[in-house]
């Protein structure tokens, strides 16, 4: 990077496309970094960052983010999203021998780290006439990336992905104002497909004379996800995230390659179909409520609706039941959702199984399907159940394989239903389909547990004779997350709890399915023992405990490993940016 070479740096948010713009530049000739990150699951073709550059620009952020106030300080990014400048100032020399070590090594030597977004001044007084490459990519479509490459901090807090976005994206506008004649301002969405004119802007606007455009587009739809502006998604977006929204359209107005040509409107987007009134006005009657509880997880109660308005036939109906969130931003997810005019109940903060049940008793629709606020519904799931409801009266439930994402990948496949395997541990989730009469014959979910609700209410359906039917597909997404009502309810005192009134309000159907010669110990076999009534039927309650208790002993190794799993990340399989 001396007089003879042009330095490029490559910034934008994390998550945004700027590795695959850096392996596309780095294929147009110019060197991007010395030694480089290796790859891994979350970018297997590479990050593009160099070792050194991106060592010292952590340790920047990282000391100059305010101490002991939260947030990401590893991304510079901290709730009060101060910065200090001065004390980034004394990182110059360090800075500097970075760069003279660089210097001449190559006619255009680059640099890319998400990071630099943060730093821009701060590299631009380094380096003598620098090039900017300034990359941004649609909000939702960061946010469900950061949930998807399984971070913690991220599956923790989902309500910072937003904010990180346009803290980093202010930054990007503010440098590019500045010095628009050295910057090239990108949507890496338009980028794909893209990358002659990107070559040809370099070469007319920052004077960078390039290679040919390389033969293989970087961008593999499996690396880089991306979704129509059609999607339900974006309407969300649009009606829970004005501030996100207004600086996308800056970032528009001003960018050399625009994700739309013309500009981006947003009153252009499609209406929802499922709010009160789309509902209202279709002539089908309701067939299938959906009810979805909500405590504080506001963000990703969006991906949950976002999934219904995708896949969920016509004839369904929405009810989102918030649980008494106290959060702020979910309150404001909240209440932009009733705005859109969603169906939207408010209750005092009661427990997972009384906001189902609320959102049930309001509900419409001959069927029901609980979907937790932070799963995602799959096409084809809600036709292929009431199919078979509608063609086999003595099924109750319908339910499939499902899919995890977060901390976990890979898909579940779920066996068909056994009564005897379900009291020994439940293997079917929450996310089926059953009849309303099921439902209301067996009173509702148990508002006494506060975890296994529906494993309860499947002894308990089982028990009234219904039949349950497995569809051999994925039917929804299962989020793996810390934190989750799954991971509190495996904590010992909690599930020896929750055990314990399962047993007791299913008594008879655990006694039914003890092995033959535990059943002759506390029937007949009891009665030798004793002709008094009341000590046979406590020696048969105590056979029945002593059983079931020590099948849940030798279950507890696998529920405390499932716990320990949802405290750490388990690669299955590849996560895509």
């Amino acid at each position: 990077m001396s007089e003879k070479s042009t330095a490029l740096l490559i910034a934008g948010m994390h998550r945004s496309g700027t590795s695959l713009v850096a392996s596309a530049v780095s294929q147009l000739g110019v060197e991007i970094g010395r030694q480089l990150v290796p790859s891994d699951h979350r970018n297997p073709r590479g990050y593009f960052e160099d070792v050194e550059f991106l060592a010292l620009q952590r340790k920047v952020l990282q000391q100059c983010s305010p101490a002991d106030d939260g947030g990401h300080p590893d991304w510079g990014w901290t709730p009060s999203e101060q910065l200090d400048r001065k004390r980034i100032a004394r990182f110059r020399d360090e800075a500097q021998r970075l760069v003279d070590a660089r210097s001449g090594r190559t006619r255009v030597g680059g640099s890319k780290d998400p990071r630099t977004t943060l730093l821009l001044d701060f590299w631009d007084e380094i380096l003598d006439d620098a090039r900017f490459l300034l990359v941004y990519r649609v909000p939702w479509e960061v946010a469900d990336s950061m949930q998807r490459t399984g971070e913690e901090v991220f599956l923790r807090h989902p309500e910072w992905a937003l904010p990180i976005w346009c803290f980093y994206n202010r930054h990007l506008i503010d440098f590019y104002r500045r010095h628009a004649e050295r910057c090239l301002l990108v949507s890496a969405n338009a980028v794909r497909g893209a990358l002659s004119r990107v070559r040809a802007l370099m070469s007319e606007k920052l004077g960078i004379e390039s290679g040919e455009a390389p033969a293989s587009d970087p961008f593999d739809p499996m690396l880089f996800r991306t979704r129509d502006l059609s999607d339900p998604m974006v309407s969300l977006t649009v009606a829970t995230s004005h501030g996100a929204i207004q600086l996308l359209e800056q970032l528009e107005v001003l960018a050399d390659i625009p994700t739309v040509a013309g500009g981006w409107a947003a009153s252009s987007r499609p209406a929802v179909r499922f709010t009160q009134r789309a509902v209202e006005l279709t002539e089908s009657p309701v067939e299938l409520s959906i009810v979805v509880p909500c405590f504080n997880d506001g963000e990703l109660l969006l991906d949950a609706v976002a999934s219904v308005e995708r896949h969920a036939p016509d004839g369904c109906e929405l009810i989102i039941v918030n649980d008494g969130s106290t959060a702020s931003r979910s309150l404001e997810i909240l209440r932009a959702l009733r705005r859109l005019g969603y169906v939207v109940i408010d209750q005092d903060n009661a427990g997972l199984s009384a906001a189902r049940n609320t959102g049930m008793r309001a509900a419409r629709g001959r069927y029901l399907l609980p979907l937790d606020a932070d799963n995602r519904l799959r096409e084809g799931f809600l036709e292929a159940a009431s199919a078979c409801l509608d063609r086999r009266p003595e099924v109750g439930v319908v339910f499939g394989d499902r899919e995890l994402f977060g901390w976990r990948t890979g898909r579940v496949a779920v066996a068909e239903f056994d009564l005897k395997s379900m009291l020994a541990s439940n293997y079917i989730d929450a996310c089926a389909v059953f009849r309303r009469k099921v439902w209301s014959d067996c009173g509702g979910y148990d508002t006494n547990l506060t975890g296994f609700e529906d494993w309860e209410l499947w002894i308990n359906v089982a028990k009234r004779g219904w039949r349950f039917h497995h569809l051999d597909a994925v039917t929804f997404d299962y989020r793996v997350r810390p934190g989750s009502l799954v991971e509190g309810s495996l904590h010992p005192k909690v599930l020896a709890t929750l055990l314990a009134h399962i047993h007791r309000k299913h008594r008879d159907v655990f006694a039914a399915h003890l092995p033959l010669s535990l059943r002759w110990l506390g029937g007949s076999g009891a009665q030798q023992v004793s002709p008094s009534h009341g000590v046979r039927e406590r020696i048969a309650e105590l056979v029945n405990v002593a059983f079931w208790r020590s099948r849940w002993f030798f279950r507890r190794r696998a529920w405390r490993r499932h716990r320990q799993v949802l405290g750490r990340p388990a690669w299955r399989s590849l996560e895509r940016a």
